[in-house]
């Protein structure tokens, strides 16, 4: 399986699900509603400092996986 962002091999241990649509604004845990992605991206998608994002920016490499990305952080 591979992340929907950066399309890195995952594992077991690296594995995130994130929800498009959080729970607590009505999504559910239904596959529609959910992105498989690395850990880390996960850490990203739902970073709002400046020292995290920085942190991991370094895992977008170009600009396709920069606008999936910045589609699951609003």
């Amino acid at each position: 399986m591979k992340c929907e962002v950066t399309k890195i091999d995952l594992a077991i241990d690296t594995l995130h699900c994130h929800h498009v649509i959080p729970r607590e604004l009505g999504g559910t845990d239904g596959y529609q509603n959910l992105r498989i992605v690395h850990k880390d991206v996960h850490k990203l998608i739902h970073a709002t400092k400046p020292e995290t994002i920085e942190k991991y920016s370094n895992l977008i490499e170009d600009k396709k996986a920069l606008n999936k990305l910045n589609k699951l952080r609003t």
